[in-house]
């Protein structure tokens, strides 16, 4: 058995840098110098229910690599799965309410750093299985700490309510509460250094496309504007 405290210290250093790298970007820059016009929310959701309506399956898939005497991590897998399930339709109705959807966006293919963050965690899922996948996992639970700036800032410019952000209102609270159901899998269920590692790098990975995904809505939105 390893020492899980040195563990997670480890592993949220890993966690503040990549969202400290994020912090730096040129999308999370703008919305502190600028602010988030309503074309930069509505693109940055769009990308978020695309990978968000993958979670629940690749996280389902994940199991597929569990032996079955592992039984508290199946239980694990099993529950979250469900409890992510179809949270893709708060963002649809969030933009509805704010007068931000665009129908045609929810079918036309994400753009490419979103495409390769879900293909990466199918991977993860397939190849993998559910240790490695907690390091993303643990961040995304406790996101809010570090996109709340954000977040308030888009609440500012665009009139937005909780009506209006049900997704992320919902989400904070209910994160919180699977926040500490990872942390806690985490220290029951990874159990040698290997599977240390494995949950570090998938953490690392997960948060650097997550980066390339924002900076590309950036570029999508704010340079491409600027450009006409």
């Amino acid at each position: 058995m390893t020492d899980s405290n040195a563990f997670f210290a480890r592993l949220d250093e890993v966690v503040n840098a990549g969202w400290g790298r994020i912090k730096r970007g040129a999308f999370a820059r703008h919305v502190g110098e600028h602010g988030v016009s309503s074309e930069l929310y509505r693109r940055t959701m769009i990308e978020v229910f695309h990978y968000t309506r993958h979670n629940s399956i690749n996280q389902a898939v994940a199991a597929y690599r569990v032996p079955p005497e592992r039984t508290k991590l199946l239980g694990f897998c099993y529950r979250h799965a469900g409890e992510e399930l179809g949270h893709e339709r708060m963002v649809v109705r969030d933009l509805e309410a704010a007068g931000l959807l665009d129908p045609a966006m929810l079918t036309a293919p994400p753009l490419a750093p979103t495409q390769a963050l879900i293909g990466y965690l199918y991977y993860i899922a397939l190849d993998k299985g559910a240790i490695p996948r907690l390091g993303y996992s643990y961040w995304a639970e406790s996101a809010y700490v570090h996109i709340g700036a954000m977040l308030s800032r888009a609440r500012q410019d665009l009139d937005l309510n909780d009506r209006k952000m049900s997704f992320f209102v919902s989400h904070s609270d209910i994160d919180e509460k699977h926040a500490a159901e990872v942390r806690d899998v985490i220290s029951e269920q990874v159990r040698t250094e290997e599977e240390q590692n494995a949950v570090i790098e998938v953490a690392r990975t997960t948060l650097h496309m997550t980066g390339v995904m924002l900076e590309a809505i950036y570029e999508t939105v704010v340079e491409s504007a600027s450009k006409h």
